[in-house]
């Protein structure tokens, strides 16, 4: 690293060639070498007038239970509960709520629906948790919480929208914090300029938009805070010199607040090349599945009829109709088999003949889609009560005028035979590209006429990925694949469980010929489930991703309630048991023998095993024990096997612990350092689902910007984070029950959301290692740097709406950087901004070749927006 003075050399990434430089509007641009100061301030210590406090507490007291207001506006504070006095930072004393307590001074000490800025210095004793240091109380939430977050792992400075428990604004620390060490915070609430900002020790770490300033009226608080109308987030530690202002105050003021030298709080972003972090987790990225929005059924399952079993009603023959004036209804007398225990009857009318034809149609999932020149294949049952001849198989117009394609069984007899007929249908050349098909079933046979049909299993598949006779949607399974995923996640989810213990995921209903598998209603999400998407489709979906399955097996509880433990949990663990068997077992036992008999006699790979889903939500207490029994159970048969348990047990350890992160936008962007200061001996972890939580049926930008921003921090912390993956995976736009989902589609097209970009480019672009990468006073920046041999990958995650000039300092070289460099940004011209099924590519990254790199260089990042820079060491 060559420098002049000391200082080092500073150059500019700048794209090479005038079209690069178009595609990315500017997204490198000239900019002054080294990093600029903040504007006013010299080197040294800071100094800046303050202006007059709305109220000051220095806690220099010592004894008693007040504590004086030394602002001169009479705000005493009354120390409450276990409050006391210990040892100050700026004095002889401070508030000491190590064994809990708070101090209180009566009413708002600030009108908050205008500028205001707090600020106090805080020495935790514990970490985790909420804990607030200074609030003051709404109603029903504090119209402002200054301290530490559960959520972010880190301090923020956090506002609700209004005086209720939601849409919270956080401007959280790029920092992890520390026990025993005393720490500034100062939260600044600027609605001139419509932002929150953190300050930490004088350096600006965090901030966000805020517009919806509103008044606390309550107490103001030090020590807690106010959610749900009750008193909350007690503070562990030493609290001293609280500072409120009527004001926002500046840079400068804050720096002078702390007492920091202005050279500690200019920009830079510090990556140490020489001193790898840790390995990053060889099974990360990977994905996750359950049916929900039509993912499975409509979805990623090719099958193209809906109710193909007619078991989606007791009662009326869903999605069917009449053709040609027949009379249709189920018929529970004539079963095809004991798990498809009825058939659609379909009374011919006495007209039948030719010129006159009569059966039935399905609407598919909202329409059949054709295309020109394509093979579909279509299998049924059927069989009437007097033998006739053809019976006509079609995809035709929603009005009937036209015929795409179609194919004919000669002759129907009066049983169902032991295998559906099988056709192929092929459109042909002019055929229109529509998704407003539907497929039918008719007889024109004049021995028909008065005779009665009935249909069971009628099925219709387009091309299938790689394929497969019972297979999945080409588009979506290519997806999936760019994605390079090291192992899937299915059932689910809520799919695994059920409403109810006799909807759940019963995996041995799913097994064998698929006319032979009952189905059942996925009541979590609305809607049947055929079941043809079952576990063995599920692991041959895995192996086609060149991915290692994650089994989740039902673990005695369903959502509405229903639990069970004891004795009565044998016969699950017993199934989870035998699921196990036949995932990995030879073909000499009993189920790798059923597994061989469907079609794969080599076993699957698999190394984790999910006991239950989201068990949080067991009000009874019981995970603790299910956990055990199955643990138990499984480790004795399957000691390598690596358990998952989905909420905190004490019984026994498991291999990891699935937590689950659903945010908005701006918590997922403050939450990149969640892991930052995690127990490094505590049980592993597996992010089994999280998503930023904006945009319908897929994320916008700005979730896109937070799941980026949230991803680096898994990333980051992949010691700890061993395993994650995005929740939902997929919405049909005609059923959007969740709204924000990363892939969509109707029956023809579908299209990848900027969210799926930002992760194909973190987890494409990543190194073996990580290397400790520290941003300062650079809020609303998130980072990784990771390394493998000479390539260095920096991702950089701007969340702010203005460019930064971001400083860039590469410690620890052995040699040097070459000058040019690859940069892959994705960005666009407001948050909102998104892709639909007509507009797919409006946001897609865009990849250019840049020069100026060196060991250090400034790097111009976009507003809202996701880079990826690619730099080769010498």
């Amino acid at each position: 690293m060559s420098s002049e003075a000391g200082v080092p050399r500073r150059t500019v990434l700048t794209v090479l060639g005038a079209a690069s430089a178009a595609s990315l509007a500017g997204t490198f641009a000239a900019a002054p070498a080294g990093a600029a100061p903040l504007t006013g301030t010299t080197a040294g210590a800071a100094t800046a007038d303050l202006p007059a406090a709305a109220a000051h507490w220095t806690f220099d007291e010592g004894s008693g239970t007040s504590a004086a207001d030394s602002s001169g506006n009479g705000r005493t504070a009354t120390l409450q509960g276990a409050a006391g006095w210990d040892t100050g930072k700026t004095g002889a004393h401070s508030l000491s709520l190590t064994a809990g307590g708070d101090a209180t001074a009566s009413g708002p000490a600030l009108d908050t629906s205008k500028a205001f800025s707090v600020g106090v210095w805080v020495n935790l004793a514990q970490l985790g948790g909420y804990q607030t240091a200074v609030s003051i109380d709404g109603k029903v939430v504090s119209s402002f919480y200054l301290g530490l977050r559960d959520d972010t792992g880190t301090f923020a400075f956090a506002r609700l929208a209004s005086d209720a428990t939601q849409n919270a604004a956080v401007a959280a620390a790029a920092s992890a914090p520390t026990t025993g060490t005393w720490t500034h915070l100062t939260g600044v609430s600027d609605p001139a300029a419509g932002v929150i900002r953190l300050y930490v020790n004088g350096v600006l770490e965090g901030e966000t938009a805020y517009t919806a300033g509103w008044a606390g009226s309550g107490d103001t608080a030090v020590g807690r805070a106010l959610y749900g109308g009750g008193h909350v987030d007690q503070w562990h530690g030493l609290i001293d010199d609280v500072h409120m202002f009527p004001t926002a105050l500046t840079a400068e003021q804050v720096a002078a607040l702390a007492g920091v030298p202005v050279e500690n709080t200019t920009p830079l972003l510090s990556v140490d090349v020489g001193n790898p972090a840790h390995a990053v987790s060889p099974i990360l990225p990977g994905l996750m599945f359950e049916d929900i929005n039509h993912s499975g059924e409509g979805g990623i399952y090719a099958e193209l009829v809906q109710n193909r079993s007619m078991m989606a009603d007791d009662t009326a023959p869903l999605h069917w109709s009449a053709v040609g004036g027949t009379t249709l209804s189920l018929d529970t007398g004539t079963p095809l088999n004991a798990a498809l225990d009825r058939s659609l009857k379909v009374v011919l009318p006495s007209g039948t003949g030719a010129g006159n034809r009569a059966g039935v149609a399905n609407d598919g999932f909202w329409g059949i889609p054709v295309r020109p020149r394509t093979t579909y294949t279509a299998r049924l049952f059927a069989k009437v009560s007097r033998r006739i001849g053809p019976l006509t198989v079609a995809i035709e117009s929603a009005d009937g005028a036209t015929v795409h394609a179609s194919a004919q069984v000669p002759h129907i007899g009066t049983a169902f035979r032991d295998r559906p007929f099988e056709l192929t249908l092929r459109t042909g050349p002019g055929a229109p590209v529509t998704g407003d098909a539907r497929l039918t079933v008719t007889t024109a046979d004049p021995a028909a006429a008065g005779e009665t049909l009935w249909l069971q299993h009628v099925s219709l598949f387009p091309p299938t990925h790689r394929n497969r006779p019972n297979g999945l949607r080409i588009d979506l399974m290519e997806k999936l694949v760019a994605l390079k995923p090291k192992f899937l996640r299915f059932p689910g989810g809520n799919f695994l469980e059920g409403n109810t213990i006799a909807t759940r995921f019963d995996w041995k209903t799913t097994i064998g010929p698929v006319w032979e598998r009952p189905g059942h209603m996925d009541d979590a999400w609305g809607y049947w489930s055929t079941d043809g998407l079952g576990l063995l489709e599920y692991l041959q979906w895995a192996e086609d991703l060149h991915a290692q399955p994650v089994l989740a097996v039902y673990a005695g509880y369903s959502l509405h309630g229903a639990h069970v433990t004891g004795d009565a949990l044998k016969p699950y663990i017993q199934d989870a048991l035998d699921e196990i068997e036949y995932v990995t077992g030879p073909v000499t036992s009993e189920w790798g023998a059923r597994r061989a008999a469907d079609g794969h006699p080599r076993p699957f790979p698999l190394e984790f095993v999910e006991i239950g889903n989201e068990d949080w939500f067991d009000a009874s207490g019981s995970y603790d024990e299910r956990f055990a029994a199955f643990h138990d159970a499984i480790k004795a048969k399957y000691p390598q096997l690596k358990l998952i348990a989905t909420t905190t047990v004490r019984s026994r350890t498991p291999d990891l612990i699935d937590e689950h992160y659903y945010l908005a936008p701006s918590a997922a962007q403050a939450s990149t350092h969640k892991y930052d200061n995690r127990d490094r001996s505590s049980t592993k972890v597996f992010v089994g689902e999280w998503a930023a939580q904006e945009g319908r049926p897929t994320p916008d930008l700005n979730a896109a910007l937070g799941d980026a921003a949230w991803l680096a921090g898994l990333i980051r912390n992949s010691d700890q984070v061993l395993m994650e993956c995005y929740a939902p995976l997929f919405s049909h736009v005609k059923n959007n029950v969740w709204a924000t989902n990363l892939i969509a589609y109707d029956n023809l097209d579908s299209y990848v959301s900027p969210s799926y970009w930002a992760q194909q480019m973190l987890t494409s672009r990543l190194g073996r290692t990580v290397l400790p990468a520290t941003a300062r006073a650079l809020p609303g920046l998130a980072t990784v740097a990771t390394r493998s041999g000479d390539r260095l990958y920096l991702a950089v995650v701007n969340s702010g709406t203005e460019k930064l000039n971001v400083p860039v300092e590469l410690r620890g070289l052995v040699k040097g950087v070459r000058s040019r460099a690859t940069a892959t940004v994705l960005t666009g011209a407001s948050r909102t901004a998104t892709n639909t099924l007509t507009a797919p590519d409006t946001l897609v990254p865009r990849t250019s070749t840049v020069t100026g790199a060196a060991p250090a260089f400034t790097s111009v990042v976009p507003p809202l927006s996701v880079t990826v820079l690619e730099l080769r060491l010498t």
